[in-house]
């Protein structure tokens, strides 16, 4: 196992999903015995039985190798920058988010803010400044901008 393998494999089975306020890593195969390498090469995540509903009886078992701390994700994304290839911005937008602590809901500024007049949903501007809409709102509030 090296860090090629796991940018290779990362590529083609798996994921880097960004979904405010967390940064998950993510995999899923029918072979556990592979996921379990990548775990302990890595130190860390969990590799999990998937219970598929509506299974058919010629489908694999699937498994899963999941991290979701973003200390841990970090550590691996920025191993894997230089290598991935289909995932390297997702990866770099990954890293930018982590890195920004956007996901912790601080540094909202009020320029920022601004927007919300125009887009009219805490929503929408949660979606594009990359937070959850929660900060969005005690940030709004804060600013005396929410009406």
């Amino acid at each position: 196992m090296n860090w090629d393998y796991l940018a290779g494999f990362l590529d083609g089975e798996g994921s880097i999903i960004i979904k405010p306020p967390r940064v998950r890593l993510y995999i899923s195969n029918t072979n556990k015995k592979v996921l379990e390498d990548i775990r302990k090469f890595v130190n860390c995540g969990k590799v999990y039985d998937i219970s598929m509903k509506n299974k058919s009886e010629k489908w694999s078992k699937q498994y899963g190798w999941t991290i979701c701390f973003h200390k841990e994700v970090l550590k691996i994304l920025k191993n894997l920058r230089e290598k991935l290839i289909i995932k390297k911005e997702l990866c770099e937008r990954a890293i930018s988010y982590i890195e920004n602590k956007r996901w912790q809901g601080h540094y909202l500024s009020k320029e920022e803010l601004v927007k919300y007049k125009q887009l009219k949903s805490s929503r929408k501007l949660a979606k594009e400044l990359g937070v959850s809409q929660f900060s969005v709102l005690k940030y709004l509030k804060k600013y005396e901008l929410y009406p």
